[in-house]
């Protein structure tokens, strides 16, 4: 089955009857392309036909006899909008055309001694209306990358801008002028992540590799935003590195719901402690890690004492305000690798890494005082408290996070009985 012979509506534009006819009889003869010819011999005449009909290529001589030259090409021009438009002229000379090229035309044919010579025409049409169909094409490309909700840049091989759609500008703060010819790391780089992370960055584009991942970046104005940074290397027909393309999605909104999200699964709400769920995972995390060393941690678990009488008495307003009083010394007290966390209720727990039964029984002491400072003043009186501590080693040989929280609770246990305001060991 043979392909559909492609069909072209032409206007053409000649005062020359014998031109006309030369034209008209060489675009008839052509078996590849069906040529649906118009043909008009004035400017006035070109108008009315534009109005008349839809055409896809003017052929257009440039001495008419209502207008001539250049200003024939821009008045053409103006009627026909963006349809691709070819010269029929006498005059061989080439900044004449140059002139009818910056003038609107898209290609130009020279006409002989002997009426026009037409033996390159339909290439010269082919070739015209290729490049139109390009050149559209990549308007439409260019509006939608415009168009675009993330910002897209384009560099050179060293990574200096050349292009940026308007969505990067917006999300960085930089206008074009300022972004055109300066590289992406004087603009936004925020310095947060090390050079081994850009290292490895470069070393996987530089490998002709695609890279995709999340960093935080620098607005003009100085503040932070987290985005999605996707990058491509382009090659040329050697392979060699011509250019980048980046891909920028703002995820600032996206990490501060996520950080929200997290927070709320993993922290108490009273007290802004770890809750039970993520200190279980964390403790899990600690037995695999002293079961490969020969480290040691210490578990603390800690209830502020007759608690329940004080929230039944004082109401639970009280209750809760020393509940957050108790968490903020475990806050203060804590180093930065120590794990505090509210279990429930009065029920108190902190994980000591690297800490000996020594070491522990200072902080535990350290807790205790500066709980029994805590004085909240009510309309029935001032209210104090007291804390009992249960203690348990967790060591290589009783690698097991739960087992030890059992015993540290048992020997919480042992403090109450013995009087409450203990610290007691398993």
């Amino acid at each position: 089955m043979s392909e559909p012979v492609q069909s072209i509506r032409v206007l053409l534009v000649e005062d020359e009857a014998g031109d006309a006819y030369l034209v008209k009889k060489t675009l008839k003869e052509t078996r590849e392309i069906q040529f649906e010819v118009t043909w008009v011999e004035s400017l006035k005449a070109t108008k009315e036909a534009f109005n008349a009909a839809s055409f896809d290529l003017l052929l257009l001589d440039l001495s008419l006899p209502d207008s001539e030259g250049l200003q024939t090409v821009e008045i053409a021009r103006q009627i026909c909008g963006e349809i691709p438009i070819v010269i029929l002229t006498g005059r061989c000379d080439t900044d004449f055309a140059l002139s009818a090229l910056k003038a609107g035309a898209n290609d130009y044919m020279i006409k002989g001694d002997c009426g026009c010579c037409f033996d390159g025409l339909i290439r010269v049409i082919r070739y015209t209306l290729l490049r139109a169909e390009m050149e559209a094409h990549n308007k439409l490309l260019v509006a939608a990358l415009n168009a675009a909700a993330n910002g897209i840049v384009i560099t050179d091989s060293n990574a200096v801008i050349k292009w940026v759609n308007p969505a990067f500008s917006r999300l960085t703060g930089y206008e074009l002028d300022e972004i055109i010819g300066s590289k992406p790391s004087e603009l936004v780089k925020s310095n947060i992540q090390n050079k081994e992370f850009y290292q490895k960055m470069w070393d996987r584009l530089l490998a002709k590799r695609h890279w995709r991942g999340e960093i935080i970046n620098k607005r003009k104005n100085g503040s932070l935003y987290h985005e999605e940074l996707s990058i491509s290397p382009v090659e040329n027909a050697r392979g060699e590195i011509i250019n980048f393309i980046g891909v920028k999605q703002d995820i600032t909104e996206r990490k501060a719901l996520e950080n929200m999200l997290h927070k709320l699964a993993n922290t108490d709400s009273l007290t802004g402690l770890f809750n039970r769920r993520a200190f279980l995972e964390r403790l899990a995390i600690e037995s695999e890690r002293i079961l490969r060393s020969n480290d040691c941690a210490t578990l603390l678990m800690l209830d502020l004492d007759f608690f329940k009488r004080i929230n039944d008495t004082y109401g639970h307003a009280i209750g809760d305000e020393a509940l957050k009083e108790f968490a903020n010394i475990m806050k203060k007290q804590s180093r930065g690798i120590d794990i505090p966390a509210r279990l429930g209720g009065e029920e108190f727990v902190i994980l000591l890494p690297s800490t000996n039964r020594n070491d522990a029984t200072i902080m535990a002491e350290r807790l205790r005082t500066q709980v029994s400072e805590i004085v909240i003043a009510t309309p029935k009186g001032d209210v104090q408290f007291t804390v009992s501590i249960g203690a348990a080693l967790l060591t290589k040989e009783n690698a097991n996070g739960e087992i030890t929280l059992n015993h540290a609770d048992t020997a919480l246990y042992a403090a109450k009985e013995s009087g409450r305001n203990k610290i007691c060991w398993f």
